[in-house]
Parts: structure tokens; sequence; C-alpha cells
């Protein structure tokens, strides 16, 4: 399976204070396809000698969805860009007519798992969901449109997009839970790899272990526990020395079978918390709003228990 990058900076324009008007009950929760419909009108109208780049003009990007407009603001996406992808995986980009044609069950079970979620998290609140085929980049992140999430590089595994999107859920939640000026807030500042093993640890933890309930592998997990001393170790004294490229983004590669590592020890700081606590119910509440991200290193006795 083919690594998938998760990034959830909200917008500035999603600063203000207050609460955006999205559903609070999963039954209105809209997963928005109307971008992957268009792509594919524009796949098949695409031939060995056509214009490949009006092709995508015209029926894809001229027709985007709210989502898909955000997204092209965001990461610069172009036909030409696009067309390129297209001819670098063209094995990835054929499986989108069959995920289509299965579009319904696999919203059904995203729907299915929202009712879980729900029961986590009952004070959620559940903006648009927009699947998007992009440049084969793997990008899922929070917007003031909804959730963005690519789907070409996922589509081979729908657990794994599954799961992304109750991942990426989660953060909007956590920017709820912090407000969302303090959650943007993080981003821009110094010293912040812990903050931001956390947050992802956070999300990865409520979706994984509360939601999907353990159901499948973890990602990592297997490695990590085999190694976990030597990876606390090395986590310590990369931290010491805001060293993220081994534990983040930096370290997502083709060739790099254990990307984001930082994701698994995040969860699994968070994971001892929750255990650890007497109060579940407060605990998930302060996994979703942590402000004191070494204060809750400590207090999780990750470090300090066997």
């Amino acid at each position: 399976m083919k690594s998938l990058l998760s990034i959830t900076i909200v917008c500035a324009c999603m600063m203000a204070e207050a609460q955006p008007a999205y559903p609070t009950t999963p039954a209105e929760a809209q997963v928005i396809y109307s971008d992957l419909d268009n792509f594919l009108t524009a796949f098949n109208l695409l031939e060995a000698d056509s214009d490949s780049i009006a092709v995508l003009n015209e029926n894809y990007f001229s027709k985007a969805s709210p989502g898909l407009i955000e997204y092209i603001g965001r990461h610069g996406l172009t036909p030409e860009k696009l067309a390129k992808a297209l001819g670098r995986n063209p094995d990835q980009y054929a499986l989108l007519p069959d995920f289509r044609k299965k579009i319904k069950s696999f919203i059904k079970r995203y729907s299915k798992n929202l009712l879980t979620f729900h029961d986590v998290v009952p004070n959620a609140m559940y903006p648009p969901t927009y699947l998007i085929v992009g440049s084969n980049r793997g990008i899922a992140q929070a917007s003031p449109k909804g959730q963005l999430v690519t789907i070409e590089r996922a589509i081979d595994s729908p657990e794994e997009l599954l799961h992304l999107m109750l991942h990426e859920l989660t953060h909007f939640q956590q920017a709820l839970t912090l407000g969302f000026q303090n959650y943007i807030k993080t981003y821009s500042q110094t010293n912040n790899m812990l903050d931001l093993v956390l947050r992802e640890g956070g999300a990865e933890f409520v979706s994984y272990y509360l939601v999907e309930k353990g159901k499948r592998p973890y990602r990592n997990k297997k490695y990590f526990e085999a190694n976990e001393a030597d990876l606390k170790a090395r986590f310590i004294t990369d931290l010491e020395n805001q060293e993220q490229s081994y534990w983040m983004w930096e370290s997502l590669s083709e060739s790099n079978k254990h990307t984001l590592l930082g994701y698994t020890i995040g969860y699994k700081i968070c994971e001892a918390y929750y255990l650890n606590a007497e109060d579940k119910n407060q605990a998930l509440f302060d996994i979703l709003g942590i402000s004191n991200a070494q204060s809750f290193l400590q207090e999780s006795g990750y470090f300090t228990k066997n």
C-alpha cells in the first residue's frame, strides 16, 4: 500500500472563534464526489492524440466543486500537473472507475463509522467531505469548505481511505475543542514538534482505537512495538533537538517502509494517557484539546512507566 500523507492545517480564514454552522448529527454528514464524476468524464475522453490539458480543464477544472476550488487554491493543482501525474501513474488512476461503481457502499461504510464516531464524540460536528482527484500526492486536510481528501493515492485500499476520513474528522473536533485560532497557531510556532506529534497521534488514537476498535492492523504498530525501546530513546533525543524529519512529513518516500513514525509514537502516548485515566470522557476531551504538550506527555506516563 502506498503511504498517504495527511496534512491538517486549517485555513486562516477559519480563525474566527465563532462556531461554524456545520451539522451535528451523522445523518446530515455529506460525502461529495461530484469531482470524481467530472474527472471520470474527462478520463473517458482522453485519447492518445487528444489535448489532455484542454480535456481536463473543460471537464474537470471548470466544473470544480467548492472543495476542489479550495484545494486548487491551496496546492496549485493545474491541468498540466494532473496530466503529468496521469502519465506517470496510469494504473493508479485506472482504478477510479471501479471505485466509483462501489461509491454507495463505500459511503454506507463511512456513515456506519460516523455513528460510532458520534457515540465516541457526542458533541462532534460534521463538515462535508469532498472526494477529490489530485496529482497523486495523497493529501487530506480540513478547510472552511469541509474535508478535502484526494483519493487516487489510496484507491487500492478503501480501509485506509475510510481511516483517513475519520482521522481528518477528528482533527476538525480538535480545532473545535481548542478554538480555531489556537489550533492554527500551533503550526507557526517554533519548537512545535511535540505539539504536532500529539495532534496527529491524538487523531490516530480516536479514529483507530476508539472508533474503528482496532479491527485492522495499525500502520507501523507491529514494527514500532518490536523496536519501542530504541525508538523511544531516539524520540527523546530528536525532541531535544527539534529534529522532525525522521518522525513527521519529511519521512515520506516511496522507499521508506516505516513513514510517519511520529504519528505512531503520538498514538502510543495518547493511548497511555487514556488507559491510565480514571475518567475516560475527560481523557478524550483532554486528547482533543491538548494545549500544553509537555504537561500532557508527562501525565501520560508513557516514558516513565513500563
